[in-house]
């Protein structure tokens, strides 16, 4: 089953949109029943970069968030608004 993850980035409210991004990561990550660390290794990156994706609101690259909706599944929509 494919999952949407819908990411709308507003300019003016970034570390907003941030966490959102990682509450989204994380809601997803636990539907596949998988931990930081599997998913981790999935994306050929540590844990505790996965860690701060989901509860430090670190930027994530396009290329990652990509990454992350092939392993977990998910049909990606990134917006940009202003």
């Amino acid at each position: 089953m494919v999952h949407s993850m819908c990411v709308l980035v507003k300019a003016n409210d970034q570390q907003t949109s941030l966490q959102q991004v990682g509450k989204l990561i994380r809601e997803s990550r636990l539907k596949a029943d998988l931990t930081q660390k599997e998913l981790a290794q999935k994306l050929g990156i540590s844990a505790p970069t996965v860690n701060k994706y989901e509860n430090n609101g670190q930027q994530v690259t396009i290329e990652v968030l990509s990454k992350i909706a092939h392993v977990l599944d998910l049909d990606l929509l990134v917006g940009f608004q202003t």
